[in-house]
């Protein structure tokens, strides 16, 4: 019979009692203490030592026997240590006598309290250096301790505690090994692709893939205790088939992916308080202040895409028969390639050919050079930080294009001139609309970028009027929601817009109870009746006031005379068509910061305020030069100096064409080189000089014009369309 490795026999003594050689017996044995025993015979030890000396009697004293110890502290202290604590003493003795001087009444030496000439140094640099590096020391050492434990924790392969474990340590390990190992396989297969270039973030260290595996085991673990095994195997499945395009869809909605996207310090303009818009004048004030910042003359900036006079129906014609004949064949806005468009969809039920597009959903960058700078740097892409050139990381279904011709806007949709209206419409208050700011939010369609939500607000009072979703002519091929902020099931949520564009009448009898939110934006059937809707609380001299107005302008496919741009209030140094964009202009003058959704796209609402409260700031320092020069309001008309031999409209036109002018030209003055010298000393002047040179010197000029037209103003597209 074999007995099992218990307890049983611990209760009865070994037969072999004190000659037992076993190392564990299984039977008891009742030891005795060593130490007892030690002490037992050291007593034994002096016991016969003194009989021995008693016995003894007068003879020479015998020799003393080596006396051992059990402990260290047992053992009296020898002749050395008995000197070395001396010293000690003496040592601590000598330093503490100067302050025991006066507890004694002895007096100190005059000499010690006269004044030294020089003053003696003290060493308080040298103490408040020594007590700043303990400090730091101590700091430096938790922080080294602090970041070498978080390193190790994140380094830790090792499944976390939790109250309820639903599997065991063992297995829960063993788990959690085989799904490191998968996303290690995954992320190796994504470094190593050579067709992609994909973005930073999307590539994980090996503490972020710990990590990762971690958190996914103890959610696992968590939330699914009862078929924590089935769940986990099935989700190691998964990983094993899983691709690379599948490994970076994954990756993005990871907390991991978020942390190493987010910034690390939040920007100071994010905390401050907004500024206070204070302009000193009431809004009908306001308003007239602002007929200074209008374009009078916006042929000047025919090309930079503003559209002044509509394009005929001829030209519109010619430009609709050029796209058939080429067969609808594009270059993408995106990847820059080639493709065709089938409006109506072709056999396989495509829109656009040439496959999917592979881009950079961001303009490209152009670092800013340093002194320490000694070669060119090259311009990249910050959604991905690869150069210009580089394949596109991001993918999407299809190509798309934009057309910037008048006359192929127009073949799509004919423009039209603010048409005069009696009676405009009101606010929802029933007050007259002074000025209007507006913004745009364009998609791709089958024909082009077209308008797919519009919103206008009163302007100074910044009350909305419009915020209506709008049903494009084309095919939706892409809501470019990442910057338009409209998405698909905005537009599903959509509700028919009211009977009437009119805000009603309040009365007394009405219910003045707030409505229930609607679900979601109005929509309207075609771009035309947005277009009716803006016009409805618009006439020609009513002040139109946008950002880069002439890109909403295009899309709706209106032509207004009297236009308020930010982009020329606040124009960049270098001239057009170079700008500041809308988000950098409200941080800067407004300490607000707008555009901050994300993922989730802009909001028209939310830029169309910005951009009415920018033209506040600058109606407010235009009002600052106007009474510094003598201007006044006389009964709520804003009144010019008397100036002799000058009337109102040529100080309206000179201020007018200087605001142009330095929108254009910029603020720096470009020196002439050769004979060309004029009296200013700038190259070129302005743009109407240029051209009022070009009809006098007849074609020679002509070449020439162009030549320092494209010297003077030409610079990198996409800086120039930022929005």
């Amino acid at each position: 019979m074999v007995f099992t490795t218990t307890n049983l026999f611990k209760g009865i003594n070994c037969p072999q009692s004190e000659s037992c050689t076993l190392t564990n017996c299984i039977f008891a044995h009742a030891y005795k203490p060593k130490s007892t025993s030690r002490q037992f015979e050291s007593e034994q030890q002096r016991t016969a030592t003194t009989a021995e000396s008693l016995d003894n009697g007068g003879g020479p004293p015998l020799k003393r026997r080596r006396v051992t110890y059990d402990k260290a502290e047992d053992r009296p202290p020898s002749k050395a240590d008995l000197i070395r604590s001396e010293l000690t003493q003496s040592r601590t003795a000598a330093k503490a006598a100067p302050s025991s001087l006066s507890d004694q009444g002895v007096k100190a030496p005059q000499s010690l309290k006269r004044s030294v000439s020089p003053p003696a140094k003290t060493n308080t640099k040298a103490t408040s250096l020594t007590t700043t590096e303990a400090n730091n020391n101590s700091v430096d050492s938790k922080a080294t301790s602090t970041l070498d434990s978080t390193s190790q924790q994140k380094l830790d392969l090792n499944p976390r505690l939790i109250s309820n474990d639903p599997a065991g340590h063992a297995k829960r390990s063993v788990y959690l090994r085989h799904l490191h190992g998968e996303m290690v396989r995954l992320n190796t297969q994504l470094v190593e692709r050579k067709d992609v270039h994909f973005k930073v973030g999307l590539t994980l260290q090996t503490h972020e893939l710990v990590q990762l595996a971690v958190d996914e085991e103890e959610t696992l673990a968590r939330e699914h205790g009862g078929v924590y095994g089935n769940v986990v195997k099935n989700r190691i499945g998964a990983y094993r088939k899983m691709k690379s395009d599948e490994w970076i869809a994954h990756i993005k909605g990871t907390p991991v992916f978020a942390k190493k996207q987010s910034p690390s310090v939040q920007r100071q303009a994010a905390s401050d308080p907004p500024k206070v818009i204070d302009t000193g004048l009431s809004p009908t004030e306001e308003v007239a202040v602002a007929s200074h910042l209008v374009v009078d003359d916006q042929k000047l900036l025919a090309q930079f895409g503003y559209v002044p006079i509509p394009p005929t129906p001829e030209q519109a014609a010619e430009a609709a028969a050029a796209v058939e004949a080429s067969w609808n064949y594009e270059i993408c806005d995106r990847c820059t390639s080639r493709f065709q468009v089938y409006p109506q969809r072709n056999a396989d039920g495509l829109l656009t050919s040439n496959g999917d597009c592979r881009h950079h959903p961001n303009r490209k960058i152009f670092p800013q050079r340093t002194k320490a700078d000694t070669g060119p740097k090259e311009p990249y892409y910050p959604c991905c930080n690869e150069a210009v050139g580089s394949a596109g990381c991001a993918v999407t279904e299809h190509h798309v294009f934009k057309a910037s011709s008048p006359a192929r806007l127009a073949a799509v949709m004919p423009f039209c001139t603010t048409p005069e209206n009696s009676h405009p419409a009101k606010t929802k208050r029933r007050e007259k609309v002074k000025a209007v700011a507006f913004d745009c939010e364009m998609g791709y369609t089958t024909l082009g970028l077209e308008l797919i939500r519009l919103t206008a607000l009163s302007w100074p009072e910044g009350e909305e009027l419009a915020d209506v979703l709008v049903r494009p002519f084309g095919i939706v091929l892409d809501l470019n929601s990442r910057f338009s902020g409209v998405w698909p099931e905005d537009m599903a949520r959509a509700i028919p817009p009211p009977p009437t564009s009119l805000p009603p009448q309040l009365d007394g009898s009405a219910d003045h109870t707030p409505a229930p939110p609607p679900p979601g934006l109005p929509i309207v059937d075609s771009p035309y009746k947005a277009r009716d809707l803006l016009c409805s609380f618009l006439t020609p001299t009513t002040p139109l006031i946008g950002h880069a107005i002439e890109n909403d302008l295009n899309v709706v496919r209106l032509c207004h005379p009297t236009i308020i741009d930010t982009v020329i209030a606040f124009p960049h140094p270098r001239g057009l068509p170079l700008r500041y964009g809308l988000k950098m202009l409200c941080s800067k003058y407004l300490g607000r910061a707008i555009q901050q959704g994300g993922e989730r796209g802009h909001d028209s609402l939310e830029d169309s305020r910005a951009t009415g409260d920018l033209v506040r700031v600058k109606v407010g320092e235009k009002w600052k030069l106007l009474r510094a020069t003598g201007w006044s309001f006389v009964q709520g008309r804003l009144v010019e100096p008397e100036m002799p031999g000058e009337g109102r409209r040529g100080s309206e036109g000179e201020l007018g064409e200087s605001l142009v002018d330095k929108a254009i030209n910029g603020e720096r003055k470009r020196k002439k080189r050769g004979a060309g010298v004029g009296a200013e000393g700038e190259e070129g002047g302005s743009l109407a000089s240029f051209l009022e040179r070009s009809k006098v010197t007849g074609a020679a000029a002509d070449g020439k014009l162009s030549h320092e037209l494209s010297v003077a103003y030409l610079e990198d597209e996409t800086i120039g369309l930022d929005k």
